[in-house]
């Protein structure tokens, strides 16, 4: 199987964990930009509110000429000092006059006195900030966006911000455009269901139709960010996309781009000021259009500065300086905004836009809508988490760890590289990262050599080898000096069967019997959910659903009971002089007893709970060559009952199909068992062979990432898994006659040693490319091995032997005919064969590994299914709950 899945999942999965800590960690720095930007959006037409008294004037009559409205604002302020003049753009505008009133005002703040362009009344006075001329109210409110009115520590917040959102939303992007889904709801929500399949049906689409908007406000707003912004700054710089300007001698000031700009202003003449309306009629004439401010020259200066201010398209941003010298006004030097290089243009046009001013009315409305967007997005997701949550607990679970370490070295050297590069070029967001690594492998850390190690009936640790490798390494760093042994070898994933009065727990956050250690005897017993109550009527969707609810309340409370060695509870169906079904075990140890519940496919739709269904739980297809019973396939119900005694097996079955009465009718049985060799190592199957040579480690990353279920999945279902079961007869006579070199290259391996046929250990991968003395490949392309080898799934199989098939009293020693190959009696087959189960994360990966070992695999000719299901895991039940209690509470 190709690397390109593996691969894949690994980036996917290291994705979503950098998605889940950016959105629960950075997301309070963007909720507080968020609300401060939807309040900067709505300060526009606050502002014309609060200050059309001082804006806005009745039109009538003709203007007054600039000098005329100077020389009134002189009157009425004869201390204060004339910078610029904007004149009134509209007929019911006002004129602004900017002056130095001897204040001292932070950077890009200036005094302004406003007059009736018609009458020459002063209407009052006020404060401008900026070129996009904010008043007091705006500029509050810019200032709470940008820094919290902290100063230049608060501006981390907004670069922090800034940084990660481009992150957040992109790795959204990436991880909603790969989900898949089975009913569409990628550009529109469709919340069908509960829980937290439902938050994401919203969160995904509205993140979609937003991201190129938060794409865009990260890069505008990085522009005026402290440490990213110097970088940015510099990269326009060496690029030239910086904003040019023109050159004036004596001017008293002027505006700059930005939230705020700098203004310096000195003493114009008396003369200066009379020729404004001259020079104000040569810009005009020389089409210079929209608001414009004119600065005026200092001291014995004749040159001004004249500059369009329209922020809204089309923009107007030209410059030109108007020269007196001569007496007559003269265009001395023009600098148009279309000659501007084009990244300066777009650079303008990019900053007028996440300002507001652009568009106008719409921008600012469009900009609100967003931030109130992105604050359901923010609180989406936060919900989410706490659907994520296991049964008593306040938050939800991250993503797991590790993925790293399952991505090729030169793959992870790429990451880490454009790490460092982002890193560099957003310092906040490269040390915020690497805190968030350094943290996260600090907990790793504390909750490997926290977790208190499992042990076997004696007592005795069992740990895998890279735990015992990382607690003895802790414990010499200490001082401990304690060395931890390390019970089993590989082959069966650190763990050891214990002895008959071992327990295993019931309760936790996954269900037992997937990662415990396969015991000697298993049932599987399939069950169909009753549509009829006992009095014979017919039950509605809500009925069914009640009646699913409380059989897997009280399968779990006997279960709980019986994995512990105790009584269960009394069933209702229950007299005082019944037989109770659980007296079958009574005085024997519980044997490592586990009960696993499973869900068909066909149970959601009977239900009522179609939404809620995950997404890959479908029926499985006939493959070529199956033969299936359908008395032995499908069902709705699962149980999966374990032990190392059979008979605590078939007493816990008993108890628990009592239970079914009225909820359920019992679909089929099968029975298996699995002998464990005396060393302790792998177990064989009816052919010899052992089974379960090539199953990953219980507990490490390849384990995990093969069996469990997540984001994909519906909330209630997190941390589940798929089961799917086979009954497979084996062809034992007929493989019998076999020698055992064939028998060797059907399956690719050694029979007695489990050695690959290229040489190695038993757990070694194979070599393919290996030859063997005749130069043919030592590891046949058609064995078993190379058909299904790495097929992303955890094996689990019970041999079972129902003896030969016969009717009535007939046994098969009494049939004379139809031997084959003088073993095999054709009217009595023999049934004898594997009890097939595998976990994975999706159903595909076996249904991909099925169709190669139809297409191809030698052991075909000596196998057959006669029987298959798949069911969904749900994820264990919490303290005192019951499995798949998720699924009805979400």
């Amino acid at each position: 199987m190709s690397d390109k899945p593996k691969i894949s999942a690994a980036l996917r999965q290291l994705l979503l964990r950098l998605h889940f800590y950016a959105g629960i960690l950075i997301a309070p720095f963007l909720l507080v930009s968020a609300l401060t930007g939807l309040a900067y959006a709505l300060s526009y037409p606050l502002e014309d509110a609060l200050y059309s008294d001082l804006r806005t004037v009745d039109p009538g009559g003709e203007r007054i000429g600039l000098a005329d409205q100077v020389e009134a604002v002189t009157a009425a302020h004869p201390d204060w000092t004339v910078t610029a003049v904007r004149p009134a753009a509209e007929d019911d505008a006002s004129t602004a006059v900017v002056v130095d009133d001897g204040v001292v005002r932070e950077s890009g703040a200036v005094a302004v006195v406003y007059v009736d362009p018609y009458t020459g009344d002063v209407l009052g006075d006020s404060t401008s900030y900026g070129s996009s001329q904010a008043g007091p109210v705006r500029e509050w409110i810019s200032t709470l966006h940008r820094n919290l009115h902290l100063g230049e520590p608060g501006r981390l917040y907004s670069e922090l911000a800034a940084s990660w959102l481009w992150v957040v939303a992109l790795g959204g992007l990436v991880l909603w455009i790969a989900r898949k889904r089975r009913d569409g709801g990628l550009w529109r929500p469709k919340p069908h269901g509960t829980g937290r399949s439902r938050t994401l049906a919203w969160h995904g689409p509205v993140g979609l139709w937003l991201v190129l908007v938060l794409l865009f406000l990260s890069v505008t707003g990085l522009t005026w960010s402290r440490y990213a912004g110097e970088n940015v700054a510099a990269l326009r710089e060496t690029l030239s996309w910086t904003t040019p300007s023109v050159t004036v001698e004596g001017a008293t000031g002027g505006d700059h781009g930005g939230h705020g700009g700098h203004h310096e202003s000195a003493a114009a003449s008396p003369f200066a000021v009379a020729l404004l309306d001259s020079v104000y009629a040569t810009a005009r004439d020389a089409d210079m259009n929209g608001p414009l401010q004119i600065t005026l020259p200092t001291g014995g200066g004749t040159q001004y500065l004249v500059a369009e201010t329209h922020r809204s398209l089309p923009l107007e941003q030209d410059q030109m300086v108007v020269d007196t010298a001569s007496g007559a006004p003269e265009v001395a030097e023009e600098l148009r905004f279309a000659d501007w290089p084009f990244m300066a243009q777009a650079t303008n046009v990019f900053i007028a836009a996440h300002m507001g001013l652009l568009f106008g009315l719409a921008n600012q409305l469009l900009l609100a809508a967003a931030m109130l967007a992105v604050v359901l997005m923010i609180a989406w997701g936060y919900r989410m988490w706490w659907q994520r949550r296991p049964k008593g607990g306040l938050v939800g679970r991250p993503y797991a760890r590790g993925t790293l370490r399952r991505l090729p070295w030169p793959l992870v050297a790429v990451v880490v590289a454009v790490t460092a590069g982002v890193g560099w070029c957003f310092p906040l967001l490269g040390i915020s990262l690497a805190a968030f690594a350094v943290i996260d492998v600090l907990i790793g850390l504390w909750q490997r050599f926290r977790k208190p190690p499992k042990e076997n009936g004696d007592g005795e640790a069992v740990v895998s080898r890279r735990a015992a490798l990382a607690g003895a390494t802790v414990a010499a760093a200490v001082g401990a000096g304690v060395g931890m042994g390390i019970a089993s070898s590989q082959g069966d994933g650190g763990e050891a069967a214990g002895a008959d009065g071992a327990v295993e727990p019931f309760f936790g956050a996954r269900q037992s019997g997937i990662e415990t250690p396969a015991q000697g005897h298993a049932l599987f017993a399939s069950f169909a959910l009753s549509d009829k109550a006992m009095t014979g009527e017919t039950l509605d969707q809500a009925a069914m659903r009640a009646n699913l609810q409380a059989l897997l309340r009280d399968w779990s409370a006997v279960a709980a009971a019986l994995a512990a060695g105790e009584a269960p509870p009394k069933a209702k169906i229950d007299g005082d002089d019944q037989f109770d079904a659980e007296a079958v075990a009574a005085g024997l140890d519980p044997a490592r007893l586990t009960v696993t519940f499973g869900l068909g496919p066909g149970v959601f739709a009977k239900t009522g709970l179609e939404a809620a269904q995950p997404s890959k739980l479908v029926e499985l297809p006939e493959f070529d060559g199956d033969k299936l019973n359908p008395a032995w396939s499908g069902g709705d119900l699962l149980l999966q009952v374990c032990g190392d005694d059979q008979q605590v097996v078939s007493g816990a079955f008993l108890e628990l199909r009592k239970r079914a009465v009225g909820y359920g009718t019992l679909g089929w049985v099968q029975q298996g068992f699995s002998s464990r060799p005396a060393d302790g190592g792998t177990p064989r199957n009816l052919m010899g062979f052992k089974d379960g040579s090539a199953n990953p480690e219980v507990g490490s990353s390849t384990f995990d990432e093969r069996v469990w279920a997540v984001d994909s999945e519906p909330g209630w279902f997190e941390g589940g898994t798929y089961l799917v079961f086979r009954k497979i007869r084996m062809r034992l006579p007929d493989w019998s006659m076999l020698t055992a070199e064939d028998q060797n290259l059907t399956f690719g391996r050694e029979r007695d040693s489990g050695v690959p046929l290229s040489g190695g250990g038993e757990f070694d991968h194979p070599d393919f490319e290996a030859l063997d003395a005749s130069g043919l490949p030592a590891v046949p392309a058609d064995s078993h091995v190379a058909v299904v080898h790495d097929a992303p799934m955890v094996r689990r199989g019970y041999n079972y032997d129902y003896g030969f098939l016969t009717e009535g009293a007939v046994s098969s020693d009494a049939a004379t005919d139809g031997h084959l190959d003088g073993h095999m009696h054709a009217e009595h087959p023999y049934d004898a064969g594997l009890l097939f189960v595998s976990f994975q994360a999706d159903p595909q990966a076996f249904i991909d590994a099925q169709e190669k070992m139809a297409a191809s695999d030698r052991l075909s000719e000596f196998i057959t299914a006669e029987g298959s299901a798949v069911f969904v895991l749900p994820p264990g039940a919490p303290e005192g709950g019951y499995v798949g209690q998720g699924l009805f509470e979400a």
